[in-house]
């Protein structure tokens, strides 16, 4: 086989593994971005949510450190 066949191969390989068994369900870096933001903000809600119906003083110290990551604060 020649090297010319060899990188042809190669090629099908890594397409076939990026198609079929790669876990990267997003096909853009915006559509990454967004997921990110989107599970960000949902967590940032439950928090706030939980703040609403309870109390602050009902969060943990992990519930604290991250609402002020999400916050900005730190």
């Amino acid at each position: 086989m020649s090297i010319f066949g060899f990188l042809i191969l190669v090629g099908i390989g890594v397409f076939l593994y990026k198609t079929y068994f790669s876990n990267n369900t997003y096909e853009t870096k915006d559509e990454r971005y967004n997921a990110e933001r989107n599970k960000r903000q949902q967590e940032l809600d439950r928090l706030l949510d939980k703040i609403a119906n309870r109390g602050m003083d009902s969060l943990s110290e992990q519930e604290r450190r991250r609402l002020d990551e999400l916050s900005g604060k730190r």
